[in-house]
Order: structure tokens, then C-alpha cells, then sequence
């Protein structure tokens, strides 16, 4: 059984792409507090490399992006620090991908359960395959959604449905959660990390600046819901951005009817 784990790789044809993977199939991806300190410090690299334009965020195999925290690692629970850094943990990444200044995808094949939910909550785009499944069950043991799940679920979903999804511990299909605007699209499972890589080539081949400066602009509601701080920071971008040379030089290529190549300048 190999150490459960979280990778980063980049594809060799697309480098300002980096893929953080969920290692512990035989569990289907569940989380260990390794496992989570190993994705903070891998959001953390990310968000401070330029030349990466978007993260991903997938787990191995086919039948999981992660079933949420590893039961295992909940029976070692004993006091109130350990239960303390759990939360502590789940909030890290939370704030990371919030934080991320580029997109985060959630690619989420099979299961996305738990604290697997909670962070694809969190992230800009959800790309499913047919076969998904989303719960936050933790009711079921005794529990609430410690990671904000029960924060989020009601703002990208309606609240009654929420509620009942979380009280009783129910599962979304794919097609439900597409219904509701949570799951962006929804792909084949023989096709699908293959349709999220044709995504991920298009996102990242945008104006880097741009896309940065969206993602600050609607972090500010998923941090503090403050409009006023969107606006200002609305004005602020469109007034650097028309100085920037991506822009002029993107001016220029449509005038030459060319497609412009951005440089993040």
C-alpha cells in the first residue's frame, strides 16, 4: 500500500498548468492531516509562481476526488488541540484557493464527499463526470461540516435544499448539481480528465493579469461579501489593465486579425 499522499505535476505539453492529486485510492481518497498540510504548502507554491495561470485539483484513479477525512485518522482524535487543528487545516486550504489569484479547478471524478465537498466549494470551477456523486454526511456521525461546508452549500445551491442535503446526509448527482449552477459542466467518465485538459489549455492561454484581477474581484464575496471593496477593486484593474501591454498588444493583434499571445505584462 503506498503512503497516501498529495502530488503536483504539470503536463509536459502544457507547463503553466500545475495538477495537485489526491493520493490514497484504496480510501478513496480520503484525507490525512499529511495530506493536508501537503496541499497548503502545494497552493501555496502555486500562488506565488507566475508562470502558473491555473491550478487543478483532482484525485487519483477513477472512482474518487476524495471521500473527505480518513476515518483512521479521526479515531487518533483525543483532545480538544487535535480537534482544533483539524478545523485549522480545513481553513488553510480554504483560504489558499480564495487567495489563489489564479483559477482553481476542481475536477471532481466519482465521489466528493465531506471535506472533499467543502474544498470543491471552495473553488472557481467545477468540472464533473457523470458518475459523481457530492454528500456532506457528517450528521450522520455526529457532526457539522467543519471546513464551511454548511457556509457555502447554501450559497451555490438553494438554502431549504441545503439544509435537507446536509441534515440528512444525502447525495447530488452530477446532473442535480449542474441543475443548481454548482457543476460548470459535466463530461463522459472515459473522456473526462481529457475535456477538463482542453479547459485547462484555454484558461491558460488568457491574459494572466486579467484573469488575476477577476479572481480578485469575486474572491471579495467569497471572503467578506463587501460589494463596495469589489467595486473599488473593480476600478483599480480596469485602469491598470488598460495600461498594460497585454492589453495594448491584444489592440494591436485584433486590428492585424491575429490571435494575441499574452505575457502576463
Amino acid at each position: 500500500m503506498s503512503e497516501p499522499t498529495v502530488a503536483a505535476y504539470v503536463r509536459p505539453e502544457q507547463p503553466a498548468a500545475v495538477y495537485l492529486e489526491f493520493k490514497n485510492e484504496e480510501a478513496l481518497n480520503a484525507f490525512t492531516i499529511d495530506m493536508w498540510r501537503s496541499l497548503i504548502k502545494h497552493l501555496r507554491e502555486a500562488r506565488k509562481d507566475d508562470s502558473k495561470r491555473v491550478v487543478v485539483l483532482r484525485g487519483a484513479g477513477s472512482k474518487a476526488f476524495s471521500s473527505g477525512l480518513a476515518m483512521q485518522m479521526l479515531d487518533n482524535l483525543k483532545c480538544d488541540e487535535d480537534y482544533a487543528l483539524i478545523h485549522t487545516l480545513g481553513m488553510e486550504v480554504r483560504e489558499c484557493i480564495f487567495n489563489m489569484g489564479k483559477p482553481v479547478i476542481a475536477a471532481v471524478n466519482g465521489y466528493c464527499i465531506g471535506g472533499g465537498f467543502e474544498i470543491a466549494l471552495c473553488c472557481d470551477l467545477v468540472y464533473a463526470s457523470e458518475d459523481a456523486k457530492f454528500a456532506l454526511p457528517e450528521l450522520n456521525i455526529g457532526l457539522i461540516p467543519g471546513c464551511g461546508g454548511a457556509v457555502h452549500l447554501p450559497e451555490k445551491i438553494p438554502v431549504n435544499r441545503a439544509f435537507e442535503m446536509i441534515l440528512f446526509g444525502e447525495r447530488m448527482s452530477a446532473d442535480e448539481a449542474k441543475s443548481y449552477g454548482f457543476v460548470n459542466r459535466i463530461f463522459p467518465k472515459e473522456s473526462f480528465f481529457p475535456e477538463v485538459d482542453k479547459l485547462v489549455d484555454i484558461i491558460a492561454a488568457k491574459a494572466p493579469l486579467a484573469v488575476r484581477g477577476l479572481k480578485e474581484i469575486m474572491s471579495h464575496s467569497n471572503l467578506t461579501g463587501d460589494e463596495s471593496a469589489a467595486i473599488l477593486a473593480e476600478r483599480r484593474l480596469s485602469i491598470d489593465l488598460m495600461n498594460s501591454k497585454d492589453f495594448k498588444n491584444a489592440v494591436k493583434a485584433f486590428r492585424e486579425k491575429r490571435t494575441p499571445e499574452f505575457k502576463g505584462e
